[in-house]
């Protein structure tokens, strides 16, 4: 199952391993700037994969083009014979959480 922050957030971008957002607040009337690091995504040859939660990211060490639409991660990975693979993986346990992006489940 996916994330929901992208129900309650705006200006959602990705530098990296960094997920960045405007997400609204409780009260609904304000908003907040926020970021959190993505955890244990790896990319295993050419493949975007979940490997080990507890450890921080590394896919875009051997990624390019890297995109975010929704709860959707998108890359172009490298594959260990160098070539390059358009892989994509849905970003799971991330919540807005009066405005700030938390993981509330496990990635």
């Amino acid at each position: 199952m996916g994330s929901s922050y992208q129900l309650t957030c705006k200006n959602i971008s990705i530098d990296g391993d960094r997920l960045s957002a405007t997400c609204q607040r409780r009260d609904g009337s304000s908003w907040n700037e926020t970021s959190i690091a993505l955890k244990g995504i790896e990319n295993i040859d050419g493949n975007l994969e979940v490997t080990n939660p507890d450890q921080a990211s590394s896919y875009q060490l051997s990624s390019n083009d890297i995109s975010i639409d929704g709860d959707r991660l998108s890359a172009n990975c490298r594959r260990r014979d160098g070539s390059w693979n358009k892989s994509s993986i849905v970003l799971n346990g991330i919540e807005n959480i009066d405005g700030n992006l938390e993981y509330t489940g496990s990635p």
